[in-house]
């Protein structure tokens, strides 16, 4: 789930390939707590600290 970065109810757009994605603010993270999230991810392979998953 998001870290408040963003208000829940705002909407904020991610570019993803040629596309912009819109999500809310309960799934934005802060910059560097995302990289620090793929960071230890890309080296446990332990997806727990990423939090809750849902299908989009």
């Amino acid at each position: 789930m998001g870290d408040d970065t963003v208000p829940s109810g705002a909407v904020v757009e991610v570019p993803i390939m040629d596309d912009l994605a819109a999500f809310t603010g309960d799934f934005v993270l802060d910059i560097d707590r995302a990289w620090d999230l793929v960071h230890d991810f890309t080296q446990t392979w332990a997806a727990g600290p990423l939090g809750e998953w849902c299908e989009l």
